[in-house]
C-alpha cells in the first residue's frame, strides 16, 4: 500500500535530548478541533458543582432541597407540604475529562526484554498521569488472534499495577482486532457525553493477522472508522529502525486523522509520554 507523501514541515527529526519539545516529536499533525477537555459540562452523576435545579424526568437521588422547598412554599396555603410535583433535581457541572483507551502491542515482535520493559514503563507512566488528571483509562493488549482487556475502564487504574507487571508477550500481531476493541469502548464512552475520547495505539507497526480482508487492509479500515467517529487518535511507534513498521504506523495515523510519534530512541519514554499527553489534552 502506497504511503502518502508528508510535507517537509511534518517530517521533523526526532531530538535525542530528554527535555524534548513534544511539538518536535510530531510527524503528522492532526486536524485542529474545538477544544473540549476541561470545559464545564453537565454531570451525569452526583459529582460536580451544583449550578441550578430542574424538574426531574426520571427519579434519582440528587434532590435540590432549596428549590424543592421553594416550589412547595409557592403552592402551599401556609403549611409547607412537599408533593411529588414540587421535587427539583440538581444540575451539576464539572470539567470534562478524557477517557483514554490504550491499545498496546504485546505480540512476539515485542518479545525482547528491552521492548517489554519499555512498554510496561510507558503503561505505568500513563496510568500515573491519568490518575493525576482524574481521567478514565482502559488498556487493551493484542496478540495471537484477538485483543484482550488488561485494565477495564476505570479512574483508579493504579490498583491494576499487577496486571501490567504480569503482561506476557508473544504470538502474532492482530492490530486491527485491538483497534476494533478500542473503538467499541470509546463509542460507548462518547455516548456518556462527559468524557472526551482519546485512543492511544502503541505498536511496532507490523500486523500479520487481520479480521477479514487482510492485516494491513483491516488496520486501515479500522483507522478510517475511528476517523468517522471523530476519535482523537495518537500512534506511538516502537520500531523506528524497521522501515515497514515505521511506514505502517504513519499510514494508520494518516487514515485515522491522528498524530504520530517515535519513542524508540528516547531514554525516558515514560516521561516523554506524560508530556505528549499534556500536549494532546490541549488539542481535544
Amino acid at each position: 500500500m502506497k504511503l502518502k507523501t508528508l510535507k517537509k514541515d511534518e517530517q521533523d527529526v526526532e531530538p535525542q535530548e530528554e527535555d524534548v519539545d513534544v511539538k518536535k516529536l510530531l510527524k503528522i499533525k492532526g486536524k485542529k478541533k474545538k477544544r473540549i477537555y476541561g470545559k464545564r459540562i453537565d454531570s451525569k452523576t452526583e459529582k460536580g458543582r451544583y449550578i441550578k435545579s430542574k424538574l426531574p424526568k426520571d427519579y434519582y437521588g440528587d434532590i435540590a432541597i432549596d428549590a424543592t422547598l421553594r416550589a412547595a412554599a409557592l403552592s402551599s396555603d401556609g403549611e409547607i407540604s412537599v408533593k411529588g410535583e414540587d421535587l427539583r433535581h440538581k444540575i451539576r457541572k464539572h470539567g470534562a475529562r478524557a477517557s483514554i483507551v490504550m491499545v498496546v502491542d504485546i505480540s512476539g515482535s515485542m518479545f525482547s526484554d528491552r521492548k517489554a520493559n519499555r512498554l510496561k514503563g510507558i503503561l505505568n507512566s500513563v496510568i500515573e498521569d491519568t490518575n493525576r488528571h482524574q481521567d478514565r483509562i482502559s488498556v487493551i493488549g493484542f496478540k495471537g488472534e484477538e485483543a484482550e482487556i488488561i485494565i477495564p475502564t476505570t479512574r483508579r487504574a493504579t490498583s491494576f499495577r499487577e496486571q501490567v507487571d504480569n503482561i506476557k508477550v508473544g504470538g502474532t500481531t492482530p492490530l486491527a482486532a485491538g483497534m476494533k476493541k478500542g473503538l467499541e469502548i470509546l463509542k460507548k464512552e462518547k455516548l456518556r457525553a462527559e468524557f472526551v475520547p482519546l485512543l492511544l495505539i502503541l505498536s511496532d507497526g507490523m500486523p500479520n493477522v487481520g479480521l477479514e480482508g487482510g492485516p494491513m487492509k483491516d488496520a486501515i479500515m479500522m483507522a478510517e472508522k475511528i476517523k468517522e467517529k471523530e476519535i482523537h487518535t495518537v500512534i506511538i511507534n516502537f520500531e523506528k529502525s524497521v522501515r515497514y513498521g515505521h511506514e505502517v504506523n504513519m499510514e494508520i495515523a494518516l487514515a485515522s486523522g491522528g498524530r504520530y510519534y517515535d519513542l524508540e530512541e528516547l531514554k525516558d519514554p515514560g516521561g516523554v509520554m506524560a508530556k505528549i499527553l499534556d500536549y494532546e489534552r490541549e488539542e481535544i
